[in-house]
């Protein structure tokens, strides 16, 4: 079954080239972000037709009205990254070339699966998200917000589900503990803060919800980025296992 499922993560690319996809994913969305930011904060904050919130506009009222074009390359770079950025993390648990966790529970190697196609549906409806917007397809764009919102949560979770094992586990591979950590610890921030978000935007607090919508999609582009840690290569050549001694050439 092990020797099935590796078959699924071939090497398409380099192995050692694979960190650049949570790199630039975490790139681009942040600088997507601030472009828009800066653009609005520089031609005087202005109030755009049907925002509800008018003291801080919500992401997709300035992506509607300015830079739309900006907005739709900064997805489409963001969410294809994204999605390159799930498979690698979850190419790298099973290649023999990196961890090798070929002999790993049912459940996890499923669990992998789930986050795959999570991030596939989140890459694909976060670009048809930037071409629909709220203020031509409002419903639509509503609809793939949720779906964009959704298929991150449900790779999230499985993916800190796969890697678990790594921070509460007694086989755990040097330097890759603290970024398993530093990566679940955003994840419940950005759960935390939707959570606040959602909440806070139907009671009618749009200018804290608004505010929270900027630090939480902020937040994503450093949760994207700390991904970076679980694919690059530690300890010389290949991962190795923490308290594992080192391999000492015999003596002819």
């Amino acid at each position: 079954m092990a020797r099935d499922w590796y078959r699924t993560f071939q090497d398409f690319f380099t192995i050692r080239r694979l960190w650049l996809f949570p790199l630039l994913a975490g790139f681009f969305w942040f600088l997507t972000l601030t472009i828009l930011l800066v653009r609005w904060l520089a031609i005087g904050r202005p109030q755009y037709p049907g925002q509800v919130n008018p003291w801080v506009p919500f992401i997709s009222d300035i992506a509607a009205h300015q830079f739309k074009p900006v907005f739709i390359v900064g997805c489409a770079a963001t969410g294809i990254a994204f999605f390159g950025t799930v498979c690698a993390v979850h190419h790298v648990r099973y290649s023999p070339k990196f961890y090798g966790l070929t002999n790993d529970a049912l459940w996890r190697r499923i669990m992998s699966s789930i986050a795959e196609i999570a991030g596939l549906a989140a890459a694909v409806t976060l670009i048809n998200l930037s071409i629909f917007d709220t203020d031509d397809a409002h419903v639509r764009h509503r609809h793939l917000l949720m779906g964009t919102f959704g298929g991150l949560f449900v790779s999230a979770v499985a993916t800190t589900a796969v890697w678990w094992d790594q921070i509460w586990g007694p086989t755990v591979f040097v330097g890759l503990r603290k970024w398993c950590i530093f990566n679940t610890f955003l994840v419940l921030c950005q759960f935390g803060c939707g959570l606040a978000f959602v909440i806070l935007m139907y009671e009618g607090h749009y200018k804290s919800s608004g505010i929270l919508e900027w630090c939480l999609t902020y937040m994503g582009s450093l949760w994207l980025s700390s991904f970076v840690g679980y694919i690059m290569f530690r300890e010389g050549e290949r991962p190795r296992i923490e308290n594992e001694p080192e391999r000492q050439p015999l003596l002819v």
